[in-house]
């Protein structure tokens, strides 16, 4: 046996095990799931950090907190609006509370972000000028109390930072980002409870408008798309230099007949790396010029190792390059197919970049996929899920398997993809745009005042 067929089935031994590992995390109760047991899952994680493709100049962060401004008085010119963000690192969730930060002084509001650690948009928003607060679960009440905002946008489900808001008597508007199929039965309850009495909800999808629609009864809830800048394509480098910056960050050039499939996404349990792996893999058998880039922050270690060992295992795995946070635009501009496999979504921020980028897309059946790709100017696939359900019990049953259910339908599109042409590029399809995702947001914060 060769060294190279025997490092392939220690990679599939390998996984299998980490199957077992995924089992055991999914059936942990959400108060260790996504506490301590985070610190046991580090231990999966790589001895050397991710590569990635660095990110333009701009404020110096080391992912410590950022320290806080000192207070600022509240405007005479317009009402004070809290946005609750837990963290403040990187990702889809992150980019639309930076963008609403940047945006709602323009609607008439002050603005203060409070987030619970601040890394690299955190450094971002304070060099812009915007008053970012860390706080802790614990301490976020009493801020509250201190602060006395005319309203708050609530942009994690944490049953922390629910009870806090719930408890400060201000207006309270829960924002929802995607299903939250991991909560367990008392963080719903929380939850439900809130958004039942809460003045407006906002859904970033339709689809996850019904799925909070059925958790809290009588909840009011508006559906605001999430939206990105027109400007992206402007500041992103050529196709040529962008491929030539990506190939010296993977180590290995990127031809021109390449095919690159690129995915802008956290290592997550939601975002499903593995289940993207593996169908790429099956799609590099029919067209060996097929590559794949993931670039995303590695929230979980369990799944970016699930991802390592997949391609590992793989006669083809070469093919697969994992990178780290990733400049977007480089990536974008270096790829011909944007493709998500995700179990659950609101609304994929990424996906709109790449529609913005001219990219075919090939989407799994979540979140907006099929309101965007349905989009004129928009051309891409959108196909089943991985699972059937958004239940955890569902997830928990299809992320053990060695395969998911829709991995040659994924794998089928993905060869398909390069054959539609691109989209049109350079500009945004309404209504995924910031400017109006601000003026969303800023027309339920004014419906609360009234």
């Amino acid at each position: 046996m060769t060294d190279d067929r025997l490092r392939r089935r220690l990679a599939g031994a390998g996984y299998r095990g980490l199957l077992g590992l995924t089992a055991l995390t999914d059936a942990l109760p959400a108060r260790l799931r996504f506490g301590h047991w985070q610190s046991v899952l580090a231990l999966t994680r790589p001895a050397d950090d991710l590569p990635a493709v660095p990110r333009p100049p701009g404020p110096p962060s080391d992912g410590r907190d950022a320290p806080s401004p000192d207070p600022v008085p509240h405007q005479s010119w317009g009402p004070s609006c809290m946005l609750v963000a837990g963290e403040l690192d990187g990702g889809g969730v992150e980019q639309v509370v930076a963008t609403l930060a940047l945006g709602l002084p323009g609607e008439g509001f002050e603005v203060e972000v409070v987030t619970s650690r601040s890394g690299r948009v955190g450094a971002e928003l304070v060099a812009a000028g915007v008053t970012v607060t860390v706080c802790d679960t614990e301490g976020l009440a009493d801020l509250i109390a201190g602060r006395h905002p005319d309203v708050i946008e609530l942009h994690r489900p944490d049953p922390g930072l629910v009870s806090a808001v719930a408890a400060s008597q201000r207006p309270v508007i829960p924002v929802f980002h995607a299903v939250e199929s991991y909560l367990d039965s008392g963080a719903r309850a929380t939850l439900a409870a809130l958004s039942g009495s809460a003045p407006a909800c906002i859904a970033v999808s339709s689809g996850v408008a019904r799925y909070f629609s059925g958790l809290a009864e009588g909840a009011r809830i508006s559906v605001v798309v999430n939206g990105v800048a027109p400007d992206g394509v402007a500041h992103a480098p050529d196709r040529v230099g962008a491929r030539t910056v990506l190939g010296e960050t993977i180590g290995s050039p990127i031809l021109d007949e390449d095919i690159l499939v690129v995915a802008l996404q956290r290592y997550s349990d939601q975002k499903n790396p593995a289940g993207l792996v593996d169908a790429f893999l099956v799609a590099a058998e029919k067209d060996p010029r097929m590559r794949l880039v993931v670039a995303g922050s590695p929230d979980n270690w369990l799944e970016y190792r699930r991802a390592d060992l997949l391609r590992r295992r793989s006669a083809l795995g070469e093919r697969v390059h994992l990178l780290g946070d990733s400049d977007p635009a480089t990536i974008l501009a270096a790829g011909d197919v944007y493709a998500l496999d995700s179990f659950a979504e609101g609304g994929p921020l990424s996906a709109v970049e790449a529609a913005l980028h001219g990219l075919p897309l090939v989407l799994s059946d979540v979140g907006f996929a099929r309101d965007l790709v349905g989009r004129e100017g928009v051309v891409g696939e959108v196909v089943d899920g991985p699972c059937p359900g958004f239940g955890q019990a569902d997830l928990a049953r299809v992320r053990r398997r060695l395969h998911q259910p829709n991995r040659r339908l994924f794998a089928d599109a993905l060869v398909r993809a390069p054959g539609r042409g691109r989209g049109r590029s350079g500009q945004v399809p309404e209504p995924f745009t910031e400017r109006a995702m601000v003026a969303g947001h800023a027309g339920v914060l004014r419906s609360v005042l009234d």
